[in-house]
């Protein structure tokens, strides 16, 4: 009787049962209805429209995951058929494919998600504001610069067809100025006499962008046009009083083509403001 009673004991310490046991208890907590209670709101995101703002999701199933390894975003992304992170709908399926694996892998106890970053819809309003402000500031400016850039340039464009007549230079220099930073611009200037139809005409224009714009001649430009050359005029056909020496593309200053990339920035802002826009009225509609 004695042997039997340490027969019990022993077998009651037993490591095999002991695991028996845990096993049971890790399966009764796999079998248990659980519900992980976490919603977009508790995320620190304002406007779900990235997969920037997916990988949120994901960094917080991985910080409460069962497994043993970390899972990505494009694992999430599959599971739950969504291509990529553009609206709040999207970034639902995403939420509910991730509690799902957290279920589905046993998990009984997580933390939720660093708080939302609350911005009230006054900040969310002024800075709109703010922003349109700015960017409707910056169209204004580069556009009517461009209108001013951009007039010469086509009126060059237009001379291509003007008539080539003879002509002679009867002056030319380079006028000379100083900015405020210390710097030198010069500016070239020629006068000219061409005969077209038996008449003789004066004229001044080198190209119509080149006479708006003096900062690209140098000290010496006029070297190309000393007094008494003889040289071709371009002559307006509808208009024998217009005449340039450049015609076309080859009179086009192309110095003057630096303004262009600011009306390109403005209208990269006018998008980008109108995404923020429906991104942030979608968000004040949804909360």
């Amino acid at each position: 009787m004695s042997n039997n009673f340490w027969d019990e004991q022993l077998s009651g310490d037993d490591p095999k049962n002991e695991a028996d046991k845990s096993s049971r208890k890790r399966i009764d907590s796999t079998e248990r209805n659980v519900n992980i209670n976490v919603t977009l709101d508790d995320f620190p995101v304002n406007n779900w429209d990235s997969d920037n703002d997916g990988q949120e999701i994901v960094d917080w199933y991985n910080d409460n995951r069962m497994a043993v390894d970390e899972k990505t975003l494009e694992f999430f992304k599959s599971g739950s058929s969504v291509k990529s992170i553009y609206s709040r709908s999207q970034a639902q399926k995403l939420l509910d494919f991730t509690i799902h694996t957290l279920e589905q892998e046993g998990c009984t106890v997580w933390n939720k998600p660093q708080e939302t970053i609350e911005i009230h819809p006054g900040a969310s309003i002024i800075g709109l504001l703010g922003g349109w402000t700015f960017a409707g500031i910056w169209c204004t400016v580069s556009f009517v610069a461009l209108f001013f850039v951009g007039g010469p340039v086509l009126a060059d464009i237009g001379t291509s067809d003007w008539n080539a007549t003879d002509g002679v230079i009867t002056e030319s220099g380079v006028d000379t100025s100083s900015d405020g930073e210390g710097g030198t611009t010069y500016c070239l200037w020629v006068e000219y006499q061409y005969t077209y139809d038996n008449e003789t005409y004066d004229g001044n224009v080198l190209s119509f962008s080149k006479d708006n714009s003096c900062s690209s001649w140098s000290e010496d430009a006029d070297e190309d046009y000393p007094a008494g050359k003889e040289i071709t005029v371009y002559v307006n056909p509808d208009n024998p009083y217009d005449a340039v020496l450049e015609t076309g593309i080859s009179g086009v200053d192309f110095a003057v083509c630096c303004i262009l990339p600011f009306p390109l920035i403005g209208i990269v802002l006018i998008v980008g403001m109108l995404k923020n826009t429906v991104g942030t009225v979608s968000s004040l509609f949804n909360n």
